[in-house]
C-alpha cells in the first residue's frame, strides 16, 4: 500500500469530543484484521503493531509520548505479524509466517530468535502473568489452541513441548488467558457460527472440564480488562462487553452490553489501566491513493461503560 500514513487521535469518550493529537503522517499503513495486531505494552506506555510496506509486514513499536517508531523485524519473507508482549514488558513474541513463532527484544536491540518451528500458521495470542506459558493457535486443516512451556536460560527464551489445549472438531482461535491466569477465553465455531467461550486453566486431568459461553449473538477476539472484572470482544463492528464474577470453580458471567456500537476497526486493546482503548481505523486522506490508517484512543472506557448501563444487582 503506497503513500499511506499512520496518524495518531485521541477520542475523549466522557465528553463525546475528540481531538487530534498527532497529525504528523508517516509513510506507513497500519493494517487491520485480526485484533492482535495491536498491543499496549504491560505498563500502557507503548504499542506494538503491523506495518505493511510494499508486500511486506513487519512488526513495529510505537512510543505516543515520543511520537517515535522502532521496527523490530525486517523481513520480506516469511510475513511478521501477530506481535504480543511478554509480561515483562521486555520482549516481544510474533508470528513468523511459515516458520513458526518467533521472539525480539521491545527495545530493538539483537535479532529476533525462533521459539518454535513448524511450516503451519502459529499466532501468539497471551502469556500466563508469570510469563512461563504462552498460548496460541495453530492453523493446519482448522485452528487449534495450543499452550507452549517457557523457561529463562540465560536471557534466552526456550520453549518445551507443546501441549493442545483443545481437541475438539471445531474451529478454535484467539485463546487469552485471564489477568490471574485460571481462565482462558477463546473464540469457536462450535455452534456453527463464532462465539466466545471461557474455559479454567489448567484443565482437569479427568478431561477439558466445563466451558461457559459469553456471547449470545456471536463474538470473536476476547480480551480480558486487565484491572477489573470485565471480559470484551468483537461482533461485527460493535465492541461488546461482559461482567463476570468468580464462584468457587465457577465463571459467572452477566449479560452482554454494547459498549461502542461502531468501533471503527477491527484492530484494537485495552490499556492496562482500563481507561483507555486503541483503535486502529481507516481514513480518507487528500495526499492518499488508498484509505489511510490512524490509531484512535478512547478515554474512560469502562468508567464510562458502568455510568451508561449499570449492572443490575
Amino acid at each position: 500500500m503506497e503513500n499511506t500514513a499512520v496518524v495518531d487521535r485521541i477520542s475523549n469518550w466522557t465528553n463525546g469530543q475528540e481531538r487530534t493529537l498527532i497529525g504528523q503522517a508517516r509513510p506507513h499503513s497500519v493494517i487491520d484484521g485480526t485484533n492482535n495486531l495491536l498491543r499496549f505494552s504491560p505498563d500502557g506506555k507503548k504499542l506494538s503493531l503491523v506495518v505493511t510496506e510494499g508486500t511486506s509486514q513487519n512488526v513495529w513499536v510505537y512510543d505516543p509520548q515520543r511520537d517515535t517508531m522502532i521496527r523490530l523485524t525486517f523481513g520480506e519473507e516469511p510475513y511478521n505479524n501477530s506481535p504480543i508482549w511478554s509480561p515483562d514488558g521486555q520482549y516481544i513474541v510474533f508470528s513468523a509466517f511459515g516458520t513458526g513463532i518467533s521472539w525480539t527484544r521491545a527495545d530493538g536491540a539483537g535479532q529476533p530468535q525462533p521459539l518454535t518451528q513448524s511450516r503451519e500458521f502459529q499466532a501468539p495470542w497471551s502469556f500466563t502473568p508469570d510469563g512461563k506459558r504462552l498460548a496460541y493457535s495453530e492453523h493446519r486443516e482448522k485452528w487449534q489452541i495450543w499452550t507452549l512451556p517457557l523457561e529463562d536460560q540465560d536471557g534466552q527464551s526456550k520453549a518445551g513441548k507443546p501441549e493442545q489445549f483443545l481437541k475438539s472438531q471445531s474451529s478454535d482461535y484467539a485463546p487469552m488467558f485471564s489477568p490471574d491466569g485460571h481462565w482462558l477465553a477463546y473464540q469457536s465455531d462450535e455452534s456453527g457460527t463464532n462465539e466466545v467461550y471461557v474455559r479454567a486453566y489448567p484443565p482437569p486431568a479427568s478431561g477439558q472440564g466445563r466451558k461457559w459461553r459469553i456471547s449470545n449473538s456471536g463474538g470473536h477476539e476476547p480480551l480480558w480488562s486487565r484491572n477489573g472484572r470485565e471480559l470484551v470482544y468483537l461482533v461485527g463492528d460493535q465492541l461488546m462487553s461482559v461482567s463476570y464474577s468468580i464462584n468457587g470453580d465457577s465463571f459467572v458471567a452477566e449479560k452482554p452490553r454494547v459498549w461502542i456500537a461502531k468501533l471503527g476497526g477491527t484492530s484494537f486493546d485495552l490499556a492496562p489501566d482500563g481507561k483507555r482503548v486503541a483503535v486502529v481505523t481507516p481514513v480518507e486522506s487528500k495526499e492518499a491513493t488508498k484509505p489511510d490508517h490512524e490509531v484512535t484512543f478512547l478515554f474512560n472506557f469502562f468508567d464510562e461503560l458502568r455510568r451508561r448501563a449499570p449492572v443490575a444487582k
